[in-house]
């Protein structure tokens, strides 16, 4: 079984360093317009490469840029859209979080316009990088829909969009893209709703290998409709649903899993032993099963926490890894 370590998608935009809140400052900045977009590239590119060397410092094999230029998971694919605005701020689940919403005022036409972003970490990692997309159903479930439209045909508009979103990702170079749909959680009943936009968007995937996250709720009651998904993989967090671990154990899986066994809320550092033993019975039960692949990552992005715990969650992740091995 080859288990992968990866970060799972955001990291801390400021760092504890005398130097690590200039990207916030440079994001201020070009909004007063005291400097240029340009100049506010150039803070983004350096500070995107540090995060990328800290998560490859840290033993991880699969990283992401840390979506740390987004304003948030909502607001930064949707604001590319002709036919959405974007309004006031709304808390993001249960977090201390906050995003601003979009409000589909018509007919939803464009891409996410993320690939010059995926472009520009691949040239600063030495290892492979992982693309985050928001999933239609999460964008639709935070919209205001003004257009008259309902969360069925607006979640049908963003996966278009996210169709057109794969096609430029592989055309950039992009192997591996995860796309987020958190609201599925609190809201299991639509579960063929997220396949029907799913399949939708898989029309144009091409050779990209498509993990689908859900993260912020107990995914074991919906355990068997994830592995229905048209994708690659399904990333689950197994801190907030730690009955998942028997779940996938008994029920097994047809596809590989990115098991959320780190906890991406809680400065604490997970208990080594522990998550290598629950990772090693998955991986025992999955291998005799076909499945020859898991990545292990952390349960959600790692915005919440402080940067230096955050780099030291990543380092337990290999620890536990070679408690497995």
């Amino acid at each position: 079984m080859r288990v992968v370590l990866a970060n799972h998608s955001s990291y801390p935009r400021v760092a504890s360093a005398a130097n690590g809140t200039r990207l916030r400052r440079a994001y201020a900045n070009r909004e007063t317009g005291k400097i240029t977009d340009s100049d506010y590239d150039e803070v983004a590119r350096d500070y995107i490469a540090e995060i990328i060397k800290e998560q490859e410092d840290a033993g991880v094999e699969l990283v992401t840029d840390g979506i740390v230029t987004w304003y948030d998971l909502m607001s930064r694919p949707a604001s590319r859209l002709a036919g959405v605005e974007i309004n006031g701020i709304v808390r993001f689940f249960d977090t201390n979080t906050y995003v601003r919403q979009p409000v589909v005022v018509g007919t939803v036409e464009g891409a996410f316009g993320l690939a010059d972003d995926f472009a520009t970490a691949t040239s600063l990692a030495a290892t492979e990088v992982k693309a985050i997309l928001t999933g239609p159903y999460t964008l639709a479930r935070h919209s205001i829909i003004r257009s008259g439209g309902d969360l069925s045909s607006v979640g049908l508009a963003y996966a278009e969009a996210l169709r057109k979103e794969l096609v430029a990702l592989e055309k950039a170079g992009a192997r591996v893209v995860q796309i987020e749909e958190p609201s599925l959680l609190r809201n299991p009943d639509d579960a063929e709703l997220v396949r029907s936009l799913l399949e939708r968007a898989m029309q144009s995937k091409g050779t990209l290998f498509v993990s689908l996250a859900t993260y912020f709720g107990d995914a074991t009651t919906v355990y068997g409709e994830l592995l229905k998904m048209p994708v690659d993989m399904i990333a689950l967090d197994l801190v907030y649903g730690p009955r998942l671990v028997e779940t996938i154990v008994h029920e097994g899986a047809d596809k590989p899993l990115a098991l959320g066994l780190i906890d991406g809320r809680n400065t604490k550092l997970d208990d080594t032993q522990a998550v290598a033993a629950a990772l090693g019975r998955i991986a025992e039960a999955l291998d005799v099963r076909g499945v020859r692949e898991v990545h292990l990552q952390p349960s959600c992005g790692l915005e919440f926490l402080p940067r230096d715990r955050a780099k030291r969650k990543l380092e337990r992740m290999r620890e536990i890894k070679d408690a497995v091995a």
